[in-house]
């Protein structure tokens, strides 16, 4: 049974994030230091074991997550 994809482009927007976050994550997913590698394999192993599907509803998860539980 094939699942119908997750529309990632309709519906009102729910999360912003400005160009300076998206900036800064880049460069961290980049760098070449212990983080930015733990990043990159943990994005190649994911991707290798997850689903489209799957893949952004971790990320839409992460992301509430992270805004609930944010220090600031």
């Amino acid at each position: 049974m094939s699942l119908k994809p997750i529309d990632l482009t309709g519906g009102k927007s729910v999360y912003c994030f400005n160009q300076q976050q998206l900036d800064r994550a880049f460069a961290m997913f980049q760098a070449d230091d212990e983080s930015g590698n733990k990043i990159r394999e943990e994005v190649k192993r994911l991707e290798s074991v997850l689903s489209r599907n799957e893949q952004a509803t971790l990320a839409f998860v992460l992301i509430d997550h992270l805004n609930k539980t944010s220090e600031f």
